[in-house]
């Protein structure tokens, strides 16, 4: 992350040319942001992350070599400090999951606006999670807490349960987390379960999407 008086350092990643030069334009014009460097594909993206060691890239899925969602463990390897933001046409749940389970910190739609594509920039490189909130619309109908409040939402979990959810909306795995909290895989399998019925969830997308709109993340 960077100090209080340096800039973001950014790398992008896109193998259209014109949308790759489009966002050097725009984000170049933010005084709190800077372009380090440009990649067109997933294995140029790597030797260049290697070493420039940006705060964040911004990720296309669908590109030549490997894909934005295959490079991400290896910016990890490369570049532990790297935040991924994925930054896609996609709006497909499955990638939007394996993004956020490979270690993606936020997925915005390439549709998003000038003003969130760089609060989501500013919140990623802060370590936190930033999914793109008009896609909260694909999966629930309306306000998902009915006639329970948001406060109503956040006791009916309980303590342990608010660990798990927190560790879940970091990406973390079921064995990281029960690593993390010093628990067994199965007993986290039983709190998910629980978490998930609670939320009104089936998935784990779905508890995400859920716990960010209800403020945990």
């Amino acid at each position: 992350m960077m100090g209080p008086d340096s800039k973001i350092r950014i790398v992008v990643v896109e193998d259209h040319r014109l949308f790759r030069e489009g966002l050097r334009l725009i984000l170049n014009g933010e005084k709190s942001f800077e372009i380090v460097g440009e990649a067109a594909n997933g294995l140029q993206a790597i030797d260049l992350i290697s070493g420039l060691k940006p705060y964040v890239v911004l990720l296309d899925i669908t590109m030549p070599e490997l894909s934005g969602i295959d490079i991400i463990p290896l910016i990890k390897q490369k570049s532990p400090g790297t935040k991924a933001l994925m930054l896609t046409a996609s709006k497909d749940e499955t990638k939007i999951f394996k993004s956020l389970k490979a270690g993606a910190r936020g997925y915005l739609t390439k549709n998003t606006t000038i003003l969130e594509l760089t609060k989501a920039i500013k919140v990623v490189n802060k370590g936190q999670l930033w999914i793109e909130r008009k896609l909260f619309a694909r999966y629930f109908n309306g306000d998902i807490t009915s006639d329970i409040g948001r406060e109503g939402r956040q006791e009916k979990l309980t303590p342990r349960e608010q660990d798990v959810l927190h560790l879940l909306i970091k990406g973390f795995t079921n064995k990281e987390i029960a690593n993390d909290l010093f628990i067994s895989e199965k007993t986290i399998k039983s709190h998910l379960n629980k978490i998930f019925k609670k939320l009104n969830v089936s998935r784990r997308l779905g508890a995400i999407l859920t716990a960010i709109k209800l403020g945990f993340a």
